[in-house]
Order: structure tokens, then C-alpha cells, then sequence
């Protein structure tokens, strides 16, 4: 009776292990407040990148002068650099965050290294072609560059809403406390 009672015991283990084994390790891996607010911060500097993309973008086709040009996609090439300084940190403490965190995080990076190879590939044109600034070749690479800021930024907003959304759904709702009656029992 002791050998199947033992049997017992270690078949309520290993199921307790299976059904609380996974709820226990993933509340090991909490929202992390650090992580989003490093994502914060990219969603703003991504939009910044965006912005300087679209205006750059609008420069092509207005005839706005070379060294105008180069400044816009010196402010992006800052905002890429701000961003790769964010995701450097982001990678640095990824594994602190919740699967959806760390998903997010990797969602991110191949959008950053897109922003800025195609700025690379538009600045390089432009050093290249500095007389060609009114050609379609370096109104596509404008546009292609614009377009790869509004793509990281549009998903980085929506990665930074799923966010909050999700930390808003974890935080149980506080109620408020009665006052004491002032009479004790």
C-alpha cells in the first residue's frame, strides 16, 4: 500500500509541476517598467526620424537647395543613431521583460537596421550626386527612406500601445477604502 501511495504523491507532483510550471515561470518575466520606457523613448525618436523623413521627402519635389537636404537627412541620420542607442539598451536588459516585451524588441530591430540601410544607400547617393537632387533616382531613395521611418514608426506606436494596454489589463483596479467607522468590535 506504501509503494502505490508513493506512486500517488509523485503523479500529484508532476501534474501539480505541469499545470503550475508554466504560470510559474511566467510570472518570472513581468512587464518590465525599464524596457517600457526605453520603448517609449524609440516610439518618440522613431516619429522624430519619421517627421525628418517626410519633410526631407517634401524637399525633393519642391526644389528646396542641396545643403537644406543634407542637413534633413543629417537630423535623420541622428534620430537612427538615437535609435540604435535604444535598442543597444533594449538587447542589454531584454530578457528582464515579458515574452510580449522581448517579442517587441525583436520586432524592432530588423525595422532599425531597414531605416538605416536605406539611409545609408540615399546619403551615399546624395555625396555621390550632389548635381542630381531633382533626378527620380534620388526622389526614389527619398521616398524609400521616408517610407522605412513611417514603417518603423507606425509599428513601434502600435508595439508601445499593446504595451501599456497590456500593463493596464495586469494592474487590478484599486478600490477605495472605507473609512474607518471609528467603531471597533
Amino acid at each position: 500500500m506504501r509503494f502505490h501511495s508513493s506512486l500517488l504523491t509523485l503523479a500529484l507532483i508532476a501534474l501539480f509541476a505541469l499545470v503550475a510550471g508554466p504560470s510559474y515561470s511566467s510570472a518570472q518575466n513581468r512587464d518590465s517598467a525599464k524596457i517600457s520606457r526605453l520603448l517609449d523613448q524609440a516610439d518618440y525618436q522613431a516619429q522624430q526620424a519619421n517627421n525628418h523623413a517626410d519633410e526631407l521627402q517634401s524637399y525633393t519635389y519642391s526644389g528646396v537647395c542641396l545643403q537644406a537636404q543634407a542637413a534633413q537627412l543629417d537630423l535623420i541620420r541622428n534620430d537612427v543613431n538615437k535609435l540604435g542607442k535604444l535598442l543597444a539598451q533594449l538587447h542589454e536588459i531584454q530578457n528582464q521583460g515579458s515574452p510580449s516585451q522581448q517579442d517587441a524588441i525583436n520586432r524592432f530591430d530588423p525595422l532599425l537596421r531597414q531605416m538605416a540601410g536605406q539611409l545609408t544607400l540615399t546619403i551615399n547617393y546624395l555625396n555621390e550626386h550632389p548635381d542630381r537632387v531633382q533626378m527620380t533616382t534620388y526622389k526614389n531613395y527619398t521616398h524609400e527612406c521616408a517610407d522605412a521611418a513611417s514603417r518603423a514608426s507606425r509599428v513601434l506606436s502600435k508595439i508601445v500601445s499593446h504595451d501599456k494596454a497590456q500593463a493596464k489589463a495586469k494592474t487590478p483596479a484599486h478600490s477605495p477604502e472605507l473609512p474607518d467607522s471609528g467603531t471597533s468590535r
